[in-house]
């Protein structure tokens, strides 16, 4: 029996053991087991997160695009409304139209086709080219529907040029506001419209010379006089400028300038082991010199194309010439230190002068890209040249040297009103002519740094305020513009 008993004993405690080793590794197996769906779960939930993620940034960036198309879209409807506008008032000038004596008949919500009796013409909607002043005043002008564009004007004109609406409120507002536009090409007139164009611009010179009259023995040593010369010079200038859109594509325009003149020459005039400072001044006041001027834009800036609008002035010589006014001779107290200084100023330069010019616009949102490219050619005069030691003036041929310039820029526009440009401008003059032969001396460059801002006040009104900066010697120190342009219909 204890044979039996101590296999029975053995075996149980064989199983005992046998459990014991078992039990863990058969609970690390059910743990491993459940753990895999955990690991799974957490895999699936980072992903879901990482696709709503993405989705969120999807939207938002949808959410952007929708946001611009509608401002777009509003500055459409805008455009509409005031083209309903500016069509009412001229129905109510001719007796038609709401509350007049004989409205159009409008069927279906259908316009009666321009050209029509008792129907206004479409009025073009990008036009962009002007030749007197930066601000053109007038309004961004209004959207033509399609059906009107399509239907050719009579009288064999242009067809009127379309394209994005929101585009054409920023070009209109970057170019009306570009001060370096001013005279070369900005925005054109509207057909039947005519722009009054205010302004005041202000102008600083200041110029140091240094001059010494004696001699050099060692180097960095002189013996001799010292002299030190101060020029300054205050132009302001109050302009009247008309332009008229004679066409879709053509406009003409006029600057009526009335200037005031003022300087100031100072020298330090060494005596002995002292110096006395001397000073004359002298100022002009009148009529500058009248311009006279066209704008043509030649593409509708389709396709992507930038715009191309041609100008071209003539300047007359309406003004006071440099060599109408009396100067002082040697003859005159002080007259070895000042000999040649006008004793009164011009308010012309006394040359007619052509200036053709090429602007070139390329809205691209934001901004809206600008360059001109001008070629100033001054005819040959002959000019009555004084003498400085005095006598009777001895008439020599004066031929000025061309001037090419170019200017670039970028401008924004900030909202439906406001907008703001920069630009630069760099002018090159060549060689001056007296009686065929080069004047020494003659040849120079400048610069000018140029920012402006442009507010739309009304529909009719708009203020211009830019500020140019010289870079030279020969280009204003400073150079302050204000306008105030007004837009109206004939």
């Amino acid at each position: 029996m204890r044979p039996h008993r101590f296999t029975k004993t053995y075996r149980t405690r064989y199983g005992r053991c046998r459990f014991q080793i078992a039990a863990p590794a058969l609970l690390l197996g059910t743990a491993s087991f459940l753990s895999l769906p955990c690991i799974a779960l957490a895999d699936d939930t980072a992903e879901d997160l990482r696709q709503l993620r993405s989705a969120i940034q999807k939207e938002l960036a949808d959410l952007k695009k929708r946001e611009q198309k509608l401002h777009q879209e509003f500055l459409r409807l805008d455009q509409k409304s005031q083209l309903l506008d500016e069509q009412l008032r001229k129905l109510r000038a001719a007796g038609v139209g709401p509350g007049g004596a004989n409205p159009p008949a409008v069927a279906g919500g259908v316009t009666p086709p321009a050209g029509a009796e008792g129907s206004p013409k479409p009025a073009a909607a990008s036009e962009v080219a002007q030749t007197s002043a930066p601000a053109a005043a007038a309004q961004p002008a209004p959207e033509a529907g399609a059906a009107a564009s399509a239907t050719p004007p009579a009288g064999g004109e242009s067809a009127p040029i379309s394209g994005p609406s929101a585009e054409e409120q920023q070009a209109r507002q970057v170019v009306e506001t570009a001060p370096t536009l001013s005279s070369v090409g900005g925005v054109l007139t509207p057909k039947g419209q005519i722009v009054i164009d205010p302004s005041i611009e202000y102008d600083y010179w200041a110029q140091n010379q240094l001059g010494v009259n004696g001699f050099q023995i060692i180097p960095g040593i002189t013996f001799g006089n010292i002299f030190v010369t101060r020029f300054e010079q205050n132009i302001t200038t109050a302009a009247v400028t008309v332009r008229g859109g004679v066409t879709d594509r053509l406009e003409l325009n006029a600057k009526i300038p009335y200037v005031y003149n003022a300087g100031s020459t100072s020298s330090l005039i060494p005596l002995g082991t002292s110096a006395q400072l001397l000073s004359v001044s002298a100022n002009g006041v009148g009529f500058g010199d009248v311009q006279f001027g066209g704008s043509y834009q030649f593409n509708s800036g389709e396709s992507g194309w930038p715009i191309f609008v041609g100008n071209f002035l003539f300047k007359t010589v309406t003004g006071v010439s440099p060599f109408q006014v009396p100067i002082i001779t040697q003859n005159e107290p002080n007259g070895q230190f000042f000999a040649g200084t006008p004793q009164k100023l011009a308010t012309g330069t006394g040359f007619y002068t052509l200036t053709p010019s090429l602007t070139v616009l390329l809205p691209t949102a934001p901004g809206v890209l600008f360059a001109n490219l001008q070629f100033q050619h001054n005819l040959a005069r002959t000019q009555p040249v004084q003498n400085p030691a005095g006598g009777t003036a001895t008439p020599v041929n004066l031929q000025p040297g061309e001037a090419p310039a170019i200017t670039f820029g970028i401008g924004f526009a900030l909202n439906d009103r406001a907008a703001l440009t920069l630009s630069y401008q760099q002018t090159h003059v060549f060689t001056a002519y007296a009686n065929g032969q080069p004047i020494t001396g003659s040849p120079y460059s400048f610069g000018t740094f140029n920012f402006g801002v442009g507010y739309q006040i009304s529909q009719s009104t708009r203020l211009n305020l830019s500020v140019g900066i010289g870079a030279g010697p020969n280009t204003p120190a400073a150079k302050v513009l204000f306008e105030l342009p007004y837009r109206f219909s004939l």
